[in-house]
């Protein structure tokens, strides 16, 4: 039987016009390389972009509730081949968590919501 043995739960809301004109330096900060190619790619990078720092946000929440540290450029929002948001931790301690995220955008804000699980047997 699976158990799960810790569990956080996230959610963030991002205006999207915060991230039309974000400084180079910025971006590089908090996104990675492959999250930046991904946006750039798209006719309103600025959406996407706002949409993987909710889910960045909202990560960070789901772990803070389990008094766990992460930071912005330690996770890394990328699709899956169905279209569903990948999440790779780049903090190897915390990489055992299993991490759900849905993100969405929508007229002028982007919204993100995460939930983290720890099982065990």
């Amino acid at each position: 039987m699976l158990r799960v043995k810790e569990f956080g739960v996230g959610v963030d809301c991002e205006q999207i016009s915060r991230f039309e004109k974000m400084d180079k330096g910025f971006v590089q900060k908090i996104f990675t390389k492959k999250e930046i190619d991904y946006c750039m790619k798209k006719s309103r990078p600025s959406q996407h972009f706002a949409a993987r720092f909710a889910g960045k946000e909202a990560i960070i929440k789901c772990f803070g509730s389990l008094g766990k540290k992460i930071f912005l450029s330690q996770i890394e929002i990328l699709k899956c081949a169905n279209g569903a948001p990948a999440v790779k931790i780049l903090d190897k301690k915390l990489n055992s968590y299993d991490i759900r995220l849905s993100i969405s955008h929508s007229g002028s804000m982007a919204l993100a919501f995460a939930v983290v699980l720890k099982t065990g047997v």
